[in-house]
């Protein structure tokens, strides 16, 4: 498959942030609850500080990019993502398909589906910016696009 430039001109960039936990404060107030409720649970059924420290922290880090602000940057060159963890860059040459699905748009370097793709590709989420990211994204990987993933 070949990655055309086409459409996407020399020098052109988006860039966005994404912050779930700001963006949307009822699923914030169920995610905190949740996340409360479960160290009390972890409370009542063990009586132990450190147990209940343990389940909330594995909570938080698994919740971790819900809880920071991402930063995605596209241009004619690369994928650019900065999180508070570090920052990721991939050239658009690495990508061979693109799965759009309602919240984000997740990025794989195989031309067909395969178990690794969970662990080499990478996920953009839109924010306010879905028709652009998804034009930018089809335009730089020349339409191939695999309508079978949802979520």
């Amino acid at each position: 498959m070949s990655h055309s430039d086409e459409g996407v001109r020399e020098g052109e960039v988006l860039e966005w942030s994404v912050f779930p936990f700001k963006e949307n404060s009822r699923r914030s107030a169920l995610v905190v609850a949740v996340i409360v409720a479960v160290g009390a649970i972890v409370y009542m059924a063990f009586r132990e500080p450190f147990y209940v420290l343990l389940s909330v922290a594995i909570l938080v880090a698994s919740l971790f990019s819900y809880f920071t602000r991402t930063t995605y940057r596209l241009d004619d060159k690369e994928v650019v993502i900065k999180s508070s963890v570090g920052k990721t860059a991939k050239r658009w040459s690495y990508f061979k398909r693109y799965y759009p699905d309602k919240k984000g748009i997740t990025l794989s370097p195989f031309e067909t589906k395969t178990r690794l793709e969970p662990f080499r590709s990478i996920r953009l989420l839109y924010g306010s910016e879905k028709d652009e990211v998804v034009a930018f994204v089809a335009k730089k990987l020349d339409g191939t696009a695999d309508a079978g993933i949802t979520g």
